[in-house]
């Protein structure tokens, strides 16, 4: 199951629970007495300068827009009822379970229509995976560990402005990544290069592998994971790779964080195409889904 019929949960979410008031001044306040994790507290300080230059309408989409997500993020946040509030981004709902997995979204509250807006790459937008590593584990938006952060491609998710999925890390996923951590890179360089099978669960076949990229990487609180995709996909294009290019690529993409039990992070990327010569039989995806928690 993809997010695309998250509309009208949100929409109920939002008119039947009783939200935290929680502003971005008060938040920050908040933060600064307690003490939290390295770096997080310049990621979640003072609104980000990138609220001056925002992002490019005509690549990231109108302000304007219908997406029923970026109209109820908007609400939420104007009249401070999401789950968390930000100026640069808040805190909602995720997909409801009858399983009861607690999961949640991280919402620009910028106008960024997902993935392929290009301005989530620059120095001016803020650190939203920082962010949502945070508040993932911040009451009362509180994901049970492992917490797994996801996004979904251009082509997989059902709405139109970015969100980062923070829900459990599947067990299975967990698994065969610590077996197979011999197989990750260890450098943005050679993240191209690795190939991993990591089973996920498939809403149709059950508990399936799919092939990944996997970058073994300390943390992520003063690095841009987005525009560290990006630079791997221009290095997975071999000689004559560019930047454009690799932007041109970043739509089918989906990239997910899940935390390594030996210390630091798996940084976890796959698109449809993608191939392993050793395993031909494995596809990619271009969807996070399989390895969160996140659905009945």
């Amino acid at each position: 199951m993809r997010d695309s019929d998250r509309a009208n949960d949100e929409a109920s979410e939002l008119t039947r629970r009783r939200f935290i008031q929680f502003s971005g001044l008060a938040g920050t306040s908040v933060l600064a007495g307690v003490g939290i994790l390295s770096g997080a507290e310049h990621a979640l300080a003072s609104p980000s300068s990138g609220l001056a230059k925002g992002p490019d309408p005509k690549e990231c989409g109108s302000p304007q827009s219908h997406d029923s997500l970026w109209r109820l993020s908007q609400k939420c946040h104007s009249t401070n009822t999401c789950w968390q509030n930000h100026a640069d981004y808040v805190v909602m709902g995720g997909t409801k379970s009858k399983k009861k997995y607690v999961n949640f979204i991280l919402v620009p509250t910028q106008r960024i229509s997902g993935i392929e807006c290009s301005w989530i790459c620059g120095s001016s937008a803020p650190n939203y995976w920082s962010a949502a590593d945070y508040y993932a584990t911040k009451p009362p938006t509180v994901v049970p560990a492992p917490v797994g952060l996801g996004i979904n491609s251009k082509q997989a998710r059902g709405f139109n402005q970015l969100h980062i999925h923070m829900a459990r890390a599947r067990l299975e996923a967990q698994h065969d990544l610590a077996a197979q951590d011999n197989l990750a890179a260890r450098t943005v360089a050679h993240w191209a290069d690795s190939r991993v099978s990591i089973r996920g669960l498939s809403q149709n076949l059950g508990i399936i592998p799919h092939t990944y990229r996997v970058l073994v990487w300390k943390g992520f609180h003063h690095d841009n994971l987005f525009a560290m995709l990006r630079d791997m996909l221009r290095r997975s294009l071999g000689h004559g790779g560019t930047t454009a290019k690799a932007q041109a690529r970043m739509q089918y993409q989906t990239l997910i964080v899940i935390p390594r039990a030996a210390g630091g992070y798996y940084i976890i990327n796959s698109e449809k195409g993608l191939k392993d010569l050793s395993n031909p039989q494995l596809s990619g995806t271009d969807t996070c889904d399989p390895l969160l928690l996140m659905h009945p």
